[in-house]
């Protein structure tokens, strides 16, 4: 078995680490970096990129460029309308009516773009490992729902990868915690990321670390207070030049990258200049804009945001039955958790020093990583005790929803309800299986259905039906359905619904390794014009250099051997006649050097 990866999948950035001797190391990039933008663009002739170089380009290319993904995971387009505010590329509706992103008139699943980065993360495990990779644990927000963690799943199939295990980033980061501290404690880990938030307060000791209670926003991170930043800036353009710049797609995107800029810039400064110039231009000329943000100011902007998550503490120490007073450490993840005015509330709440030991965008990877290493069996093995993060149950008379698990229940679980029938001499009871905390079935997620049939006539109430759940560790729901009189039993599993089918996971990871393979092409075609390149300068450098030395004749020859080679790169996209292009220019370099060295 070939070595399994950890991996924090992000909304903005997305990092990659593996075990080495017991000890969790991130990966580093094929541009050097530690932490890989989870970006992706598309170019006009159809080329691709990932990461840094896809980030490059937001600026003159917004609509081909697509960011944040993760927010749109295993979501309907209804659902999605919050999310589109935050992005200048096109959400579209697939025909399932899941959200999809619309590129040159091709509509790509989030599944499809996530795999993308996937990919680019894998190709950096398997440079620097020096092998295959094909086997990976993946992390995803606390609060993800069923659908968006299948999602999450399809999207490491169609980018090659097995995904051993799903868990979510706060239980990581408890992970990286239990490998470094090795003592009992009560912690609360407060991960602010990009696009989510997540709190998870959990008790943890050598070899065990158990969720006590979860709470979380799939729509509320760094994101968002970058668009409290841009509307600010929108406005203060328009009363200056009472110009609305807000449909201006590359405009917008500008402002979006100042506003990101400006917010890392106030965690250590308490003022900071937003200068752009040329923003736009009309009859009367360019029009610029020059603007002071200071941290008072934004905290303003954003503080709202700043309450949510306090609220959700609040909440999640409600669920397990604690006071911050019972906590011992309070783990901050999470870009957005370095901002001076979070850590001062957060610390506020909980009454704790905050610990800052961690590097908040690293520590979710060396979790999944130490996960990875736990499965492989270089680390001794932590009973990871997760719970459920949604209630689950069924649809019952009144359109109503009755829950048997509730959330917060430590799994593996398994409960069990009697249901009957509601009219005389009903024959089938459909099982509609739920998953949320409203009380009317309509207002929550559904899971699925079966139906238990050839129940035997009798007056309504009387049959009694024995509807059982259970929730393994890896959050697979199985329900069963029995008619305790007759013994006639149904069931379903339910892996969590996804908008794609097989044969569409399938398709896709078809397209994904052909694009792969295009990739692997298109850098040996590069790598061979930079080696005709490097020859044809080098020829240029000889003859430059030795001129004098040289007979007109030869000179004229290699003279007209460069033009020839530099109009042949151009012209040129063939491997094999590049190759003879090399081989070309080699004879001739060859044949200059003999000629001065008989000269």
């Amino acid at each position: 078995m070939g070595k399994i990866i950890g991996i924090d999948l992000g909304t903005t950035n997305s990092v990659c680490a593996y075990m080495d001797r017991a000890e969790p190391r991130v990966i580093i990039n094929e541009e050097g970096g530690r932490v890989t933008p989870s970006v992706v663009g598309f170019s006009r002739n159809g080329e691709r990129f990932v990461g840094d170089v896809a980030k490059r380009q937001m600026l003159i290319n917004p609509l081909a460029t697509i960011h944040s993904i993760k927010r749109f995971m295993g979501k309907k387009y209804r659902d999605s309308r919050r999310e589109q505010q935050a992005v200048n590329y096109l959400i579209a509706e697939t025909a399932s009516g899941d959200c999809g992103v619309e590129i040159e008139g091709r509509v790509y699943t989030p599944q499809e773009i996530s795999a993308m980065v996937l990919q680019k993360l894998r190709r950096s495990a398997e440079d620097h490992l020096g092998e295959s990779v094909t086997e990976a644990v993946i992390t995803v927000p606390a609060y993800f729902t069923d659908s968006q963690r299948q999602a999450t799943r399809d999207a490491a199939t169609i980018a090659g990868l097995d995904c051993l295990r799903i868990i979510n980033e706060p239980t990581a980061a408890a992970l990286a915690y239990v490998h470094e501290r090795k003592r009992r404690s009560t912690i609360a880990v407060y991960d602010f990321g990009g696009g989510t938030f997540d709190i998870s307060l959990l008790e943890v000791d050598r070899d065990v670390a158990e969720v006590l209670a979860t709470r979380g926003n799939n729509a509320l991170g760094g994101a968002d207070l970058d668009r409290r930043i841009v509307e600010w800036l929108v406005q203060r353009f328009q009363e200056e030049n009472d110009l609305d710049v807000s449909n201006d797609a590359i405009v917008m995107q500008r402002l979006r990258d100042a506003a990101e800029r400006a917010k890392l810039e106030l965690s250590t400064a308490t003022t900071t200049e937003i200068h752009l110039p040329f923003l736009v231009a009309d009859s009367s000329g360019p029009r610029h804009l020059q603007t002071a943000l200071t941290r008072a100011t934004f905290e303003r902007l954003t503080e709202s945001h700043f309450q949510e998550t306090v609220n959700e503490c609040k909440q999640a120490m409600k669920d397990a039955g604690l006071r911050p007073g019972d906590l011992d450490e309070i783990i901050m993840v999470g870009g957005s958790s370095r901002i001076p005015r979070v850590q001062e509330l957060v610390q506020g709440l909980f009454r704790r020093n905050l610990n800052k030991g961690f590097n908040p965008d690293e520590v979710v990877a060396v979790g999944a990583a130490i996960n990875a290493g736990i499965l492989e069996g270089e680390v001794k093995a932590v009973t990871l005790l997760d719970v459920t993060n949604f209630s689950l149950g069924i649809e019952v008379q009144g359109r109503r929803f009755a829950k048997l698990i509730e959330k917060n229940t430590t799994i593996p679980t398994q409960k069990t309800q009697l249901v009957s029938t509601v009219i005389d001499n009903q024959k089938t009871v459909k099982v509609h299986v739920l998953q949320g905390e409203r009380p009317m079935a309509k207002d929550n997620v559904s899971l699925g259905e079966f139906e238990l049939t050839n129940i035997q006539p009798s007056s309504r109430g009387a049959p009694r039906i024995q509807v059982q759940f259970s929730i393994d560790t890896n959050g697979i729901v199985n329900v069963t359905a029995e008619d305790l009189r007759t013994g006639i039993t149904e069931k379903i599993t339910i892996e969590a619904p996804t908008g794609l089918s097989k044969v569409e996971i399938d398709r896709m990871k078809e397209e994904a390794d052909a694009a792969e393979a295009k990739t692997d092409l298109d850098k040996a075609l590069k790598g061979l014009r930079d080696q005709v390149e490097r020859k044809l300068v080098a020829l240029e450098e000889l003859l430059r250099e030795n001129k004098p030395r040289l007979h007109k004749k030869d000179i004229f020859e290699v003279e007209q051997a460069l033009k020839r080679g530099r109009m042949a790169l151009i012209k040129s996209q063939d491997r094999k006649k590049l190759n003879e292009l090399l081989t070309y220019i080699s004879r001739y370099h060859t044949h200059l050097e003999h000629r001065l060295s008989n000269s």
